[in-house]
């Protein structure tokens, strides 16, 4: 069974953190902090709720499974193919093979 979930997982994705950090001066910045590097299995959502859905502003969602971890947090960044999106809930499926499930929507 354990092989056949890593056959699926062929989209490599990177996750990032974004940290608020002071510099020598004490003014506040932004540095971004590697969490790390997955393989997965991406597959397209569609754009949510039908009211945002047909909206011209609505962006894609995306659902990644992986294996399990405790790394990722909900408002990483996820990097995809060139795309970045932000992570909005993420959970753990425990049953047969645990794994990680990840819902993503693309940002502007």
């Amino acid at each position: 069974m354990a092989e056949e979930f890593s056959g699926r997982l062929r989209d490599r994705i990177y996750v990032e953190r974004i940290a608020s950090v002071r510099d020598a001066l004490g003014s506040a910045g932004e540095e971004v902090e590697q969490v790390g590097e997955f393989w997965a299995a991406g597959e397209a959502m569609g754009t949510g709720p039908e009211s945002q859905g047909e909206s011209r502003s609505a962006m894609p969602r995306w659902r990644f499974t992986l294996r399990e971890t405790n790394q990722i947090l909900p408002g990483d960044q996820l990097i995809w193919k060139g795309r970045t999106m932000e992570i909005q809930s993420v959970s753990i499926d425990l049953r047969l093979i645990p794994k990680t499930i990840i819902l993503a929507k693309e940002m502007r």
